[in-house]
């Protein structure tokens, strides 16, 4: 009898088993397919932080956006928010509204009103480039411009008061530069003062 008939006679009915090595490697593999799995299920966050970081991007774009349109229209702004129109009505409304109670924008509008109350005092000289001023009516009124300078720098004016104050000093057809206007501009300054007061607004 040859080798190879022998070999062949020994192990007949004998079952091939399957590598052990390759079964491991494949249940090695599925218990890393599942714990990566686990791992991926339970721990969300860097998707959550990547929106939070998109949504504070846009929120500050929004705000930038709103605060450039309050710069640019300002002087339509402040005549709505000295009409009466709630400063919470809309966005525009409310962010020009925190701009013009700041103090430094309250203490530069003070200053301005001052400064027409020299000029108004000055003699006015020939081809004055600056925009005609009734002086009469500026040099009258000078108890008033000096109390509505010391409300502006009060500690906590109302918007509404402070965009009188502004509409009032840039209104070209008003009784500052326009001698025909029939207002009286004592009295007027008087109503910005009391819309000054948060008391008595």
């Amino acid at each position: 009898m040859s080798i190879e008939s022998a070999f062949n006679i020994t192990n007949r009915g004998h079952k091939r088993e399957e590598p052990r090595v390759g079964l491991h490697e494949r249940r090695t593999a599925k218990r890393g397919a599942f714990n990566q799995n686990e791992e991926l299920g339970a721990n969300p966050a860097p998707a959550q932080a990547e929106t939070t970081v998109s949504q504070g991007s846009r929120a500050n774009r929004v705000s930038l956006r709103v605060l450039v349109g309050a710069r640019i229209l300002g002087a339509s702004l402040d005549d709505k928010l000295a009409e009466g129109c709630a400063p919470e009505t809309s966005r525009l409304l409310a962010m020009r509204s925190e701009l013009i109670v700041s103090p430094t924008m309250r203490r530069a509008l003070a200053d301005n009103w001052l400064a027409l109350l020299v000029q108004a005092r000055e003699p006015a000289g020939f081809l004055n480039p600056r925009v005609p001023l009734v002086r009469d009516r500026i040099v009258a009124a000078q108890t008033q411009i000096q109390e509505l300078a010391d409300a502006l720098l009060a500690s906590m004016p109302t918007s509404r008061g402070v965009a009188m104050a502004r509409s009032l000093l840039s209104d070209g057809s008003g009784p500052i530069y326009y001698s025909a206007c029939s207002t009286d501009l004592g009295l007027m300054l008087r109503e910005v003062i009391a819309r000054l007061d948060p008391l008595a607004a």
